[in-house]
């Protein structure tokens, strides 16, 4: 599991040039007034007996079998499950593996992740993650929500222009320049899956649409609003077949 996986990515635009100290900066989220509703991810049984992974921007299916299976393009995991309360994996891609062992609690109501990669790079440090059950009732099927969701988000670095803006996603290596006039922008960095896309229009001067595509579908549509003050970022977006699952996020200007 990893932060790109979440299905968050923020962004903006400018309304006239006159605007561009306004946006630009750093903007830290406050996660007391801020609020990411549903499942971090999901995960259920197919038919076939394979498990469908879902986290809101991509989904992929596997078997805990030992054998590697393709979940983006140049990119694999592979599953052992032990019991019916553990079970490891093993992801791949960008010449790393991330290796994470699971398991739940004796109650079913937590699931804990601890995950090391490896590779020919430095490795990442080891991470513990702990989710919360939302929906089953037994086992790994259900939906699990991470319990410190809006903590891993990381800070915002805007740098606006007449014809774009370059977001950088503070200490994550994470960024994408969407052009302002709403067309399709690759994102890039570590974690980001190939086919992820950003667009940003101005509607009116302190407010931007915002859409984001993976493979050219709509993951998600929202807005990007700025205080009369210029000081308070808020961010919203849903799914467009679920408009009442609206996920808010608050950020500060530093």
């Amino acid at each position: 599991m990893v932060w790109a996986s979440a299905g968050t990515i923020w962004l903006t635009a400018l309304g006239c040039s006159a605007s561009i100290p306004v946006w630009n900066g750093m903007w830290k989220l406050n996660e007391s007034k801020s609020n990411i509703p549903g499942p971090s991810f999901s995960l259920t049984i197919l038919p076939t007996g394979e498990y469908h992974s879902d986290n809101g921007t991509y989904s992929y299916n596997f078997r805990c079998d030992g054998k590697e299976y393709t979940t983006r393009p140049n990119r694999t995991i592979s599953c052992t499950q032990s019991s019916a309360s553990e079970m490891d994996t093993t992801a791949t891609g960008d010449g790393k593996k991330f290796a994470a062992h699971w398991e739940l609690s004796a109650d079913g109501k937590t699931l804990t992740v601890k995950t090391n990669s490896t590779g020919t790079d430095a490795p990442v440090k080891a991470t513990e993650r702990v989710y919360l059950r939302t929906s089953g009732s037994s086992g790994f099927v259900g939906g699990w929500q991470d319990t410190k969701r809006l903590a891993s988000i990381p800070q915002l670095v805007l740098t606006l222009n007449k014809q774009a803006l370059h977001i950088a996603l503070s200490g994550s290596g994470q960024y994408m320049d969407p052009p302002l006039n709403g067309t399709d922008a690759p994102c890039h960095g570590p974690f980001v899956p190939q086919g992820l896309t950003l667009a940003i229009r101005p509607n009116g001067p302190r407010e931007f649409l915002t859409l984001r595509k993976m493979d050219g579908k709509i993951v998600n549509q929202g807005s990007l609003r700025l205080s009369a003050d210029g000081h308070t970022l808020i961010e919203e977006y849903w799914p467009p077949s679920r408009p009442d699952e609206r996920a808010t996020l608050v950020y500060e200007k530093q």
